[in-house]
């Protein structure tokens, strides 16, 4: 199976949920199978021949979502289930085999990615940077190493270092595993821990192929302050695969469209590519659902053992927990799989879109997961929002047509125009924080730069706001520094004078910095407005203030949280 077909499936669904299509029409697509994806058609396999009828109705609506994913025009085949060609022959020729149910994979990866996967999948990633040298370093890895930091930020005042070189990362795993660090060079790759095997199509255990061009790597993953603690515990998850009792479990958590999916697919594809002996077994919560109600169809017929196909592997890894919660037949066997994993040392790797103790599930479970890596992954910041729009502009929407690729993206990007460093700080000021919307906003705003370049003008805020308000419902609010003031006033319980004074005890402290973090990053408004409005103070302790809070959110996660809590309630005052 394809699994970038059953990606864009779960988008199509997400899509015709966000729109309030017809419920029946949602069902139907989620019960369907994505067979493959080509550049110009999605062929997928419906559940019976009457689904067939029905989603044909809505073809054009589905290929209308399908074009808005992809960015190009996209065709919808829908293909009979497996054995439904012999129903209009069955009542005349009763040799023949009865026609199928519909067909149900014995395996996650065969089962479609519908609507719980849609959320965090998509297109969280960068394509991978293409800069021609990697700096390398011969310090111990305690934290991670650099490598490309654009040159449009340095200019910016924006710095946000993110994602990895080839070179340093094939040397932080070596020295994560215990071997001598390597060093960088041009001219040879640094030896690997152990040989790289050429890997089989048939290599995974959910039936996936690993696509050597895979978007879902770690060498790709976007990583900032408020990310870097999952992406930090994802490498060291991975590159500890192979030994037991050592990093048993792994629990990410956080919104949908902010890139779990990505980290837990990374390591899936890495552990595929460099230790194929290790069995792997991805599926989300809907593949695993299906597949325990397959089980137990199967035991009334065979006494077979429950979810073998989940119990005999080295790493279980689940996407969207939460689905599973609360339905007391698959909590139960859940918990059974979780504990067997954890007693025999195996390795688990879990996300949802929340923490374990907000999910209302068993103690048992909740304690599990809290006692292994708990990671958050949090909204991105303005900077890291920044970050993201410039490198998915110059790494897929410039480079991939000059790179020769022939994909969606690549003929796509063929027409789009020229964004420069303050487009990108206006439409990260603009936008919101899903990495999905992000990207394809990008994409909208690429385009019409080029529209406007075709007809002798230059792509305006104007435009961009336009843009932004058709996928951003906070893109229109105007948000002023007196309500951030409030909010914080509210939260830490001081008071005006106090919080634009000159007093310095630590909770007064604290809150101006924050109050001053946020509306830097929340209002339209230069270091030295801001600074007016917090008692005339200048540019240089506002940035200090702001520096301060960036540093807080890097050595405390609760911080992120909280920072998430704030802008919600000053976007909702606004």
């Amino acid at each position: 199976m394809d699994e970038e077909a059953s990606i864009i499936l779960g988008d199509a669904i997400a899509f015709c949920q966000r729109d309030g299509q017809d419920a029946r029409l949602i069902n139907m697509l989620g019960q369907s199978r994505a067979i493959s994806l080509t550049e110009d058609t999605l062929t997928i396999e419906a559940p019976s021949r009457f689904a067939i009828a029905q989603l044909k109705k809505h073809q054009p609506t589905i290929e209308a979502y399908l074009e808005e994913i992809a960015f190009a025009p996209i065709a919808l085949d829908i293909v009979a289930p497996q054995g439904a060609a012999t129903e209009s022959a069955a009542a005349t020729a009763p040799a023949t085999a009865p026609a199928a149910s519909p067909a149900v994979p014995a395996s996650a990866g065969d089962v479609p990615t519908i609507e719980q996967q849609h959320s965090d999948v998509s297109r969280e990633t960068m394509a991978p940077l293409t800069s021609a040298a990697a700096t390398s370093t011969n310090a111990p890895v305690t934290h991670m190493p650099i490598a490309h930091d654009a040159a449009a930020g340095a200019d910016s005042g924006i710095a946000i270092k993110n994602t990895l070189s080839a070179d340093d990362f094939r040397r932080m795993m070596n020295q994560m595993k215990g071997g001598a660090p390597t060093k960088s060079t041009q001219a040879a790759a640094p030896a690997s821990p152990m040989p790289v095997p050429t890997v089989p199509a048939e290599q995974n255990t959910d039936g996936a192929p690993l696509a050597a061009n895979s978007k879902f790597t770690f060498e790709n993953f976007v990583y900032g302050p408020e990310n870097s603690h999952a992406y930090r515990s994802a490498l060291k998850f991975a590159a500890l695969a192979d030994e037991r009792g050592t990093c048993t479990s792994l629990f990410i958590y956080g919104k949908s469209g902010l890139g779990k999916t990505h980290l837990l697919l990374a390591i899936k594809n890495e552990l595929a590519e460099k230790s194929p002996e290790i069995k792997v077994k991805y599926a989300n919560s809907q593949a695993y659902l299906d597949d325990l109600m397959t089980e137990f169809d199967r035991q009334k017929k065979s006494n077979a053992p429950i979810m073998q196909a989940y119990h005999g592997v080295d790493v279980l890894i689940i996407d969207d927990i939460q689905n599973i919660i609360g339905k007391r037949a698959s909590v139960d066997y859940f918990f059974q799989l979780m504990d067997e994993f954890i007693r025999n040392n195996k390795k688990v790797v879990i996300a949802a879109d929340r923490a374990p103790k907000d999910l209302s599930m068993d103690e048992r479970l909740t304690s599990r997961f809290n006692a292994g890596m708990l990671c958050l992954v949090a909204e991105p910041s303005y900077e890291m929002k920044y970050k993201i729009l410039q490198r998915y502009y110059e790494n897929t929407i410039v480079a991939a047509p000059e790179a020769g690729d022939d994909s969606l993206l690549a003929a796509y990007g063929g027409d789009g125009g020229h964004l420069t460093d303050e487009h990108f700080k206006h439409m990260a000021e603009v936008s919101g924080t899903n990495i999905r919307e992000l990207e394809s906003f990008c994409e909208r705003c690429a385009g019409e730069a080029g529209d406007r370049e075709r007809e002798g003008g230059e792509l305006t805020f104007d435009d961009i706001d336009a843009i932004a308000s058709q996928y951003f419902d906070t893109s229109a609010k105007k948000i002023n520094v007196q309500t951030v003031q409030s909010v914080i006033e509210e939260q830490y319980g001081v008071t005006h004078e106090e919080l634009i004074g000159p007093r310095r005890n630590a909770n007064i402290a604290k809150a101006r910095h924050i109050a001053i973090y946020l509306a830097i990053e929340m209002c339209e408004m230069t270091t030295t407005a801001v600074g007016a409005e917090f008692g005339n103070r200048n540019h240089s302790t506002v940035s200090t203030s702001y520096k301060k809070v960036q540093k807080m959110i890097q050595e405390d996660r609760t911080v992120t949280e909280d920072l998430k809590s704030l802008r919600d309630k000053i976007t909702l005052r606004s």
